[in-house]
């Protein structure tokens, strides 16, 4: 069988499965394996080059480990786990977990908070992470905060850089979470000494003082490095590419077993004869429909420009100022690919129906009423592997 016979089947099915059926060999089916292989690398390809992913430290693979520990901490104050976290419809991904830390003290002007053990994080311009964010709230006293320090301590303790975010907490809320983002690496940040460096940022601190002395609970959650944007490519090379290319296979092989058995099954009890290896051999060529919807996605895909998936989208919730603009400004630059790609999942099981109901009125000499019934029955096992096996 070559591939014109094989593109046959999607302008002329008709004829070419009749040849099918006349001459069956099973390189048609593997050479359509071949074909979608390369359609859905290709997609794969345009995506991982395409689609840039905001890195944070931590990854988020614990989500947001170092504030479910108060023991990677120390503090003046006495620490624990509290459940009061921040929560809220993610957008992405839930990287806040199901407890904060909160840091009470008694009688006192001011709570600081120290983070060891962070391992080295690279803050370097212009490719080091960036930012630093975390959410905030105060519980106790009731009036604000007149001095917040936060502290990036760089090889040890003694070496550090510091910033006030005093003009940041003037339009916090009492007992209200304030999402915190701080631009690192700037003209904003004093050093301690001569010797601190962005690229070896090891630990950090904060310090909330008050006007009067009282009682003090401040919550942190949601703490995080964020930046640089990496690719799927970038971060995994051809390991990405490869895993792409082994689930759609696996994905094509399932289907098309299924489909088959289904036919074969379905045919036989409405009195039709079939031969199951010539089946399996046309079946498996009709879903020469599945390379179409990959290919189609990838030239829609290679026309935009780069799309950024910024740290406010990843761990932000809906509601929130910076998450919202994120979202909002993905959905206009992928609109036509979405919809692109929304109609192709509508229209292939359709697509794929009607060529399995022309290989039932060839192989078994069905009416075409039998054989769009039999299309029909294809058309919802289709759409049942495609929502439970694959998650469309």
């Amino acid at each position: 069988m070559r591939i014109p016979n094989i593109l046959e089947v999607i302008y002329a099915p008709q004829k070419a499965l009749k040849k099918m059926a006349e001459n069956p060999t099973i390189i048609a089916p593997i050479l359509v394996i071949a074909v979608f292989a390369v359609a859905n690398l290709s997609y794969a390809y345009v995506i991982g080059s395409k689609v840039f992913v905001e890195q944070t430290v931590p990854n988020g693979l614990n989500q947001d480990e170092w504030t479910q520990n108060s023991t990677l901490w120390i503090s003046n104050a006495q620490m624990s786990e509290n459940s009061d976290v921040v929560n809220g419809s993610a957008y992405l991904l839930q990287y806040t977990g199901n407890t904060s830390l909160a840091f009470s003290s008694l009688d006192t002007d001011h709570v600081w908070m120290k983070l060891d053990g962070i391992g080295t994080v690279d803050c370097s311009n212009p490719n080091g992470y960036d930012k630093l964010s975390f959410r905030v709230k105060w519980t106790s006293p009731t009036t604000k905060p007149i001095n917040v320090t936060v502290q990036l301590f760089s090889n040890n303790s003694s070496e550090s850089f510091f910033r006030s975010l005093d003009d940041d907490f003037a339009n916090s809320t009492y007992n209200a979470w304030t999402n915190e983002t701080i631009l690192l690496a700037s003209e904003n940040w004093f050093q301690t000494s001569s010797t601190p460096t962005w690229n070896s940022i090891t630990g950090l601190g904060l310090e909330f003082t008050w006007a009067e002395t009282s009682n003090q609970t401040v919550l942190i959650d949601g703490l995080f490095f964020h930046g640089p944007m990496l690719s799927e490519i970038d971060l995994y090379g051809t390991s990405y590419l490869l895993s792409f290319a082994y689930s759609g296979v696996m994905q094509f092989v399932i289907k098309w077993i299924i489909l088959s058995g289904v036919i074969y099954l379905m045919t036989r009890s409405l009195g039709g004869k079939l031969v199951w290896r010539v089946l399996l051999i046309m079946i498996g060529t009709t879903l020469i429909t599945m390379a179409v919807l990959p290919l189609v996605n990838a030239i829609a895909t290679s026309t935009i420009s780069s799309v950024n998936y910024p740290f406010e989208l990843i761990t932000g919730f809906r509601g929130e100022a910076a998450a919202d603009e994120a979202y909002n400004r993905i959905l206009d630059r992928l609109f036509w690919v979405d919809t692109i790609h929304t109609c192709g999942l509508i229209i292939r099981p359709i697509w794929t129906a009607i060529l399995c109901s022309v290989a039932v009125h060839v192989l078994a000499a069905f009416s075409w009423r039998k054989s769009f019934l039999v299309g029909a029955t294809v058309y919802v096992v289709d759409f049942i592997i495609l929502s439970i096996l694959f998650g469309f």
